[in-house]
């Protein structure tokens, strides 16, 4: 199992809109706070130069100053 990027293992992201917040289950892993390691999902990122990166494939363990600017795992 790997964490969740999306909502950083606490199953729950919160959105912002203007003046707005509210706190949404997290799509991505369904609220469980970790992703199997077997399971594909659609991955983008900037590269650094203005690029966009995607990927489909099992979850990237991201760290940040890695280089994935903007990096955002999308539900299946």
């Amino acid at each position: 199992m790997v964490i969740c990027h999306n909502c950083k293992g606490n199953g729950y992201v919160r959105i912002r809109f203007e003046a707005e917040e509210a706190i949404e289950q997290c799509q991505v892993c369904h609220s469980s706070g970790e992703v199997k390691d077997d399971e594909y999902f659609k991955q983008t990122w900037d590269d650094g130069h203005g690029a966009a990166s995607v990927y489909f494939g099992p979850p990237l363990e991201v760290e940040e100053g890695d280089g994935f600017k903007n990096y955002k795992i999308y539900p299946k």
